[in-house]
């Protein structure tokens, strides 16, 4: 099988290739138009595609393969996928994000835009969810249904309160470090920790709620889990919870950070 494997990697290879080039046309200006280029809304929906199918692909091998480190693949996927396209569409890589940069004002991403990232973040987690399913059928795990729901014990009052508040917490900090301007005390203007601070929420989210919730945070990982078990299973209400959770970040944020708003509007003016 060796040879297979390596035709599959450098398929793999061409197609990164590819899409690297459909999420960066920028690499191949130059000079003023270099220099003004913003990402078309068609290329900040890839990124945000790209970005959520890997993440919910992730969580569901984990999930299928009964992985006792899904927290910490999650985060990792979560994370590089961040660096790799932060600057693109800003990573939300999930619509309770989306819904909490929207709420937080400061013209970073209009309703208008934070819908279409919605609807891409949750295509990209049904596809993840289908692709995770057809690999779990012929897995040794086939008989067995991974559907979302609360953990053994808990109510789905308890198990929706747990992502409430951990989606909460991912929200705020991806507001917090992804989406400030730096002090003029610091020597750069890089934030270079961002996507190892939003990746660590993942990683405490899901081992302190895990077994409660599952520990999703994220809407569109939940979509990817309801099409992987093709059942709806707690996708409505654990979703409402989660998005509740990024509301009370965006409201959070704006008494923690005043100055964000009064230098946006210094902006505009």
């Amino acid at each position: 099988w060796g040879l297979s494997w390596a035709v599959a990697e450098m398929i793999g290879a061409a197609a990164a290739a590819a899409l690297y080039k459909l999420v960066r046309p920028d690499e191949r200006m130059t000079g003023e138009e270099f220099d003004n280029y913003v990402p078309a809304l068609f290329t900040r929906c890839l990124s945000e595609f790209l970005g959520v199918f890997m993440l919910v692909l992730t969580v569901g091998l984990n999930v299928i393969m009964a992985s006792p480190a899904v927290a910490w693949s999650a985060a990792a996927s979560l994370m590089v996928m961040t660096y790799a396209l932060g600057n693109v569409s800003g990573a939300h890589f999930n619509p309770a994000v989306t819904l909490a940069v929207v709420a937080s004002g400061r013209n970073l991403c209009s309703v208008k835009d934070g819908c279409a990232y919605v609807v891409a973040q949750t295509l990209a987690g049904g596809a993840a969810g289908l692709l995770t399913g057809y690999l779990h059928a012929a897995g040794p795990s086939a008989a067995k249904t991974f559907a979302l729901e609360p953990g053994t014990g808990y109510s789905l009052t308890q198990a929706g309160f747990c992502e409430f508040f951990f989606t909460f917490v991912l929200a705020y900090v991806l507001l917090a470090v992804a989406t400030t301007q730096a002090p003029a005390s610091l020597r750069t203007k890089q934030s270079f920790q961002f996507a190892l601070a939003i990746g660590s929420c993942v990683t405490a989210g899901g081992f302190a709620v895990g077994s409660v919730s599952g520990g999703e945070l994220n809407p569109a990982v939940g979509v990817g889990l309801a099409v992987q078990a093709m059942s709806m299973g707690s996708l409505p209400t654990l979703a409402a919870w989660e998005f509740s959770g990024a509301l009370l970040a965006s409201v959070v944020f704006r008494l923690t950070h005043p100055t964000e708003f009064a230098l946006a509007q210094k902006i505009v003016a």
